[in-house]
């Protein structure tokens, strides 16, 4: 959600924000690895079982806007605003369950992720597949998520 909201806005030229000074930290995954381990907990001989996917380590905010800004080729316009009441300055999946029991992993690094989202986004916006809807303030900060709406081709 986050990735495509910032290349979204970063692509158009519109301002996203940073809450607090960009430290706070969140494990991003790349949706292949995802899938990879809902399909490796299918049919496995240990049922009832929860297991955290993820990456395993985190990103730092500041991090993600510089590599925002790496793939989509323009500066990003950074509003920054204090830091949100109850946000953790640090989360992390640990993902040792997963990897013990699934063989679990993730194979796509943050940056990879980023890269092939960015691209991704160009290439449709280019075809026109994808077409921007305009964001409704929900509660006057802009923080209305992007929306976009995926047309059929025909």
């Amino acid at each position: 959600m986050a990735p495509f909201k910032f290349i979204d806005r970063v692509s158009r030229g519109l301002e996203i924000q940073q809450f607090g000074d960009g430290s706070s930290s969140r494990d991003y995954t790349y949706i292949t690895d995802i899938v990879d381990g809902v399909v490796r907990a299918i049919d496995r001989p240990y049922p009832y079982e929860i297991y955290n996917l993820g990456k395993g380590d985190g990103t730092s905010l500041k991090e993600f806007i510089s590599l925002v800004e790496k793939y989509t080729g323009k500066k990003a316009i950074i509003r920054q605003l204090p830091d949100q009441a109850g946000d953790v300055p640090y989360t992390c999946a640990d993902v040792s369950k997963a990897d013990c029991l699934l063989g679990y992993r993730a194979k796509i690094s943050f940056e990879e992720g980023i890269r092939r989202t960015a691209e991704w986004y160009r290439a449709a916006y280019e075809k026109e597949i994808i077409e921007i809807s305009p964001e409704a303030q929900a509660n006057g900060l802009s923080r209305a998520a992007s929306c976009v709406e995926l047309k059929t081709q025909s």
